[in-house]
């Protein structure tokens, strides 16, 4: 017996789940198959790539470097069958990107360089990008002038599908002459009382406050009452409200390198949970080039290191 292309597959979703009962959830089969194949695959390497403990499964030395290996056969075959796919029938046309601003990852340039590997692959579909400001978390989905978007979750409307592409710290972002400016890092506890500079309510259909409110970390674990110093659309608002000392605000950590003025600080958030860069469609959707583009995403992620 050799090693066959579901033994990879269960063993990656082992390896990103880190949980044998989650992993077999993502592949719909039964955990014991799944363990069973598992064992067999290392059986078939002659290595332990997988460490098993009360507390959840971890990568050995082994399956750290077979993991790495695995994905590339898993991107290639997929390469391969999407080629063929676009051979028997080739997809053309136009596709409507929505890219909300300040979403994670866009200040890193990631959408940017998923887009580029997509038209490279794919020269006869013309890509059309348009920005949207915070008060559109879903990036013109609901009203249809995007067909796909890259967004910061949450995204909270009916009908639309999320797939997450990356993830970044956060971070706050305070007055360059701030009093806790000049620490490494901050947790919720240290900017209670502080003002907050917030985005205005969403008008996309999308949840009016569900976006802010998430940026805002409202609820609080402690139940802190959130003090709103200013709102604003853009990040150019965002940027000049708390330079004027009305707030401080939570940011992409990404954002730093693309936005930083001297008269701004950017600085670790220790306690709140990074954020989410996702590519997001409606559900109902059935364009062809959508689909493509769908097809395109783990391929293109991976080419990035992901």
């Amino acid at each position: 017996m050799s090693v066959e292309l579901r033994h990879l597959r269960y063993f990656v979703a082992v390896a990103e789940e880190g949980s044998f009962t989650s992993a077999a959830r993502a592949v719909h089969v039964a955990q014991p198959v799944l363990s069973a194949q598992v064992r067999q695959l290392e059986d078939l390497v002659g290595a332990q790539l997988l460490a098993r403990t009360s507390r959840g499964v971890t990568l050995t030395p082994a399956g750290v470097a077979f993991l790495e290996g695995a994905r590339e056969v898993l991107s290639m075959v997929d390469r391969t069958a999407a080629a063929a796919r676009n051979a028997a029938g080739l997809v053309a046309g136009r596709l409507a990107v929505g890219l909300r601003v300040g979403a994670v990852g866009v200040e890193g340039g990631l959408p940017a360089r998923l887009l580029k590997t997509f038209e490279l692959a794919h020269p006869e579909i013309e890509v059309a990008v348009r920005t949207f400001d915070v008060t559109c978390p879903a990036a013109g989905l609901l009203d249809r002038s995007s067909d796909v978007a890259f967004v910061s979750l949450p995204v909270a409307a009916p009908g639309i599908e999320l797939r997450t592409v990356a993830t970044e710290p956060r971070v706050y972002v305070l007055p360059a002459g701030h009093r806790l400016a000049g620490r490494a890092q901050l947790t919720l506890t240290d900017v209670a009382g502080l003002p907050w500079v917030t985005a205005d309510v969403a008008t996309d259909g999308c949840d009016p406050t569900a976006w802010r409110d998430d940026w805002l970390v409202n609820p609080r674990p402690g139940g802190e009452h959130i003090t709103i110093g200013a709102i604003g659309r853009t990040i150019d608002d965002f940027r000049e409200h708390v330079i004027a000392g009305r707030g401080i605000l939570l940011c992409p950590a990404s954002a730093a390198a693309y936005h930083g003025r001297p008269e701004l600080v950017f600085v670790a958030a220790e306690d709140v949970p990074p954020a989410h860069v996702c590519v997001a469609w409606r559900s109902d959707d059935t364009n062809p080039i959508v689909a493509t583009f769908l097809e395109s995403l783990p391929l293109a992620a991976g080419a990035m290191g992901r």
